[in-house]
């Protein structure tokens, strides 16, 4: 797969081929240094201007910013599940359904802290950014887990319906399983997650994407008893019901279109578990395969997945 700097150089070519040059969209990628168990690392970041900023600009104070002791923070890789879990959380609280789903959760990563400060309590806060780069001391954490292959077809997606259907999927699962990916990878996001769950376990949920399609409603439960809004069964069932794929998909304060190049694009897409059958030749599919197998990833089994 070459090194990790020939990756990185590979993945730069690529975006500023597909990209049109656009600086609002998804660009060249940055290294952008933080510190990990002590040791001075990089971080590709997207480096599209996002609410009058970039990636390495929110990097730089993220760490910063003043946390309240009634935040929660929900983390992930981008396309784990973040939205949904958001949607759910909407209407656990009881807020204002019609609210947008955006507006409810504010993007963390996306804004300064000047602006993240005028938010009123209870704020809800969601990010991809990497745990050495969040802030210290958040009192609630939900951190979603997808495995490798659906999010990498996930993450595949929604960049080509940014940057056009110019996007190829050779290139993206080369890079996310062969490093170095956005975010710190998918690997070392989650090993960082699965340490975090262990270590602070009274303040940190950790979910996996296929636990909670196999139970949606036990799993809503266990958000509410988490956030302390206990709910009945039939509440979960209703909340269920109010949350499926379906109903975001055709829900515009959810499903959101407006910075896709993509006449076709759809932020929520499918939903489902094993999609990755359908993009991934048996190659891939080996090799990606043994990656997670190597991997420090406990969270997932590599025998628990097949071609």
């Amino acid at each position: 797969m070459g090194t990790a700097s020939d990756r990185v150089d590979k993945w730069n070519r690529y975006l500023k081929s597909i990209t049109r040059n656009d600086p609002t969209m998804l660009g060249p990628c940055e290294e952008a240094p933080y510190d990990h168990s002590k040791d001075s690392r990089g971080m590709i970041l997207p480096s599209f201007n996002f609410h009058g900023g970039t990636w390495s600009e929110r990097v730089d104070n993220a760490r910063d910013f003043k946390v309240l002791d009634t935040d929660v923070f929900i983390c992930c890789m981008p396309r784990s599940g973040s939205t949904w879990v958001q949607n759910i959380i909407k209407h656990i609280i009881n807020t204002d359904i019609d609210q947008a789903t955006a507006e409810f959760t504010r993007y963390f990563d996306g804004y300064s802290n000047e602006q993240l400060d005028e938010i009123p309590q209870r704020r809800f806060f969601k990010s991809h950014l990497h745990y050495s780069l969040l802030p210290p001391g958040i009192p609630k954490t939900i951190y979603i887990a997808r495995n490798p292959f659906d999010n990498a077809v996930a993450c595949y997606e929604i960049l080509r319906g940014i940057n056009t259907n110019d996007m190829v999927w050779d290139t993206i699962v080369e890079l996310y399983f062969g490093g170095p990916f956005m975010f710190g990878g998918w690997f070392d996001h989650v090993v960082q997650g699965e340490k975090q769950a262990k270590e602070q376990p009274d303040t940190t949920l950790f979910l996996r994407y296929e636990d909670m399609k196999a139970d949606e409603k036990g799993n809503v439960i266990k958000l509410a008893e988490f956030l302390g809004y206990p709910i009945t069964e039939e509440r979960a069932k209703s909340i269920v019901e109010s949350t499926t794929f379906n109903k975001m998909k055709n829900d515009k304060s959810t499903n959101i279109f407006s910075w896709a190049k993509d006449d076709d694009y759809t932020f929520i897409r499918k939903g489902i578990v094993g999609d990755y059958k359908n993009y991934f030749s048996e190659t891939q599919f080996t090799r990606a395969r043994e990656v997670l197998k190597k991997s420090s990833v406990t969270c997932y089994n590599a025998d628990d997945f097949d071609f």
